[in-house]
């Protein structure tokens, strides 16, 4: 059943307020490195998992997007500012195609895991593309260093920690948390989740369901 346009809307509102407040608070701590800052991804990231792929996904991806974009023009919009826009918006895409697509369960920690990188990747690549279009004397190199740090800093730290389990109370990770009484599973870190991706994806692109 398709989602009613108001739903919608207040979807996309939602990602946008906590988006931009989470920014705030994050941007606080400065860069990391050279165009290497930490992004609160995992709150759009929960927002798309408790929530089915499709035009949900887009509204979720959109208001983030918006998010980061209200908070550009104030501190001073500038030209690479609308790739980055583009890289934000697919790059949730891509996380709630992953996620619901491809490993076709929202709860899979190792989905969550492989889907937090990959979106990372996606928006941290027109991120690095953008610094190198209009800051060439920067170099490929410091490209390539934004590329891999904006992926692990914003796709890592969105990554679920480990579930403690015991056999009196086995837990297993869902995508708000740890829940009770299943079976436990390991932790996917971000090396491990690029090694997966490609076997997910060789297999998981062949079995997703159409849109």
């Amino acid at each position: 059943m398709p989602w009613p346009s108001r739903s919608l809307v207040l979807l996309c509102g939602v990602s946008l307020l906590a988006f931009a407040g989470g920014l705030l608070v994050t941007e606080w701590f400065g860069e990391i490195g050279t165009d290497i800052d930490l992004k609160p991804f995992f709150i759009p990231y929960l927002l798309i998992a408790a929530v089915r792929f499709g035009l949900p996904t887009l509204a979720v991806g959109f208001g983030a997007a918006v998010g980061e974009g209200v908070l550009d023009v104030f501190e001073g919009y500038e030209l690479d500012d609308p790739v980055g826009f583009v890289g934000y918006v697919l790059g949730f895409v891509i996380f709630g195609w992953y996620l619901h697509r491809v490993a076709a369960d929202p709860s899979s920690r190792r989905g969550l895991a492989v889907a937090a990188i990959l979106g990372a990747f996606v928006q941290a690549f027109f991120e690095s593309f953008a610094f190198l279009l209009f800051e060439p004397a920067a170099g490929t190199r410091q490209a390539a260093l934004s590329l891999v740090g904006n992926t692990l800093s914003h796709g890592s730290s969105s990554v679920p920690s480990r579930c403690s389990s015991s056999p009196r109370s086995p837990e297993r990770t869902s995508a708000l948390g740890c829940v009770r009484d299943a079976t436990p599973t390991l932790r996917v870190g971000p090396i491990s989740a690029f090694a997966i991706a490609v076997y997910d994806l060789l297999g998981g692109v062949r079995n997703a369901r159409p849109f």
